[in-house]
């Protein structure tokens, strides 16, 4: 390879993760301003730019609307590109707006988890889906609302998701869930609970 190519960096992403965010007051984000119903966003993150593709039904006309803006450091999006993510806002409401992405591994979920609580006014992750080497998906539809859990426990619900313990039937132990985190079989075992309980009032709340 020749000094002048570019360095380039490939990994496998094996991990579907759909959020819902609610922006930082301080934002401001061209598509907020747009009359009418948003429909779709194409979104590209280049260099320090955001770029969007926006289609707008506003009555009986359908508009592709352009926008480019600098990316906001108080926005979600530089935290994406800090971790190595793409974000697709698949919806866009009011208040608050849905962000996919893919990711290769729990740990990198829960890094980009810790930087969107940082970033945002708030985030929660909505669906988990591990992506296996056969091209099947396995999904978890347990919301978790990462606001009534402790780091720990929503650190231990999202290893538990990605690796399979609330599958049917189950694909981890709580033993090697508390193996994998370096903690004792009854402290995952509680924490779990406790997840369990707080998603369970969450639901009916």
């Amino acid at each position: 390879m020749s000094d002048d190519q570019p360095s380039r960096a490939v990994e496998t992403h094996r991990l579907y993760a759909e959020f819902e965010i609610t922006p930082a007051d301080s934002v401001s984000c061209p598509i907020d301003d747009l009359d009418g119903s948003v429909e779709s966003i194409n979104q590209q993150l280049v260099g320090d730019d955001c770029h969007t593709d926006t289609t707008v039904q506003n009555d009986d006309e359908t508009d592709i609307v352009h926008s480019k803006q600098a990316l906001d450091a108080s926005c979600h999006c530089p935290v994406f590109v800090e971790f190595d993510c793409i974000p697709h806002i698949t919806e866009y409401g009011a208040d608050s707006l849905i962000v996919e992405t893919y990711l290769p591994n729990r740990e990198r979920l829960t890094a980009l988890i810790d930087g969107l609580k940082h970033a945002t006014a708030g985030v929660s992750l909505r669906r988990l889906t591990r992506i296996d080497g056969d091209g099947t998906e396995r999904s978890n539809k347990v919301v978790l609302e990462l606001y009534d859990l402790t780091d720990k426990q929503r650190e231990a619900a999202a290893n538990a998701v990605a690796a399979g313990y609330y599958e049917t039937p189950r694909e981890a132990t709580v033993g090697e869930l508390a193996a994998a985190a370096g903690i004792s079989k009854s402290a995952m075992s509680q924490r779990l609970s406790a997840v369990e309980s707080k998603l369970a009032v969450s639901a009916f709340r």
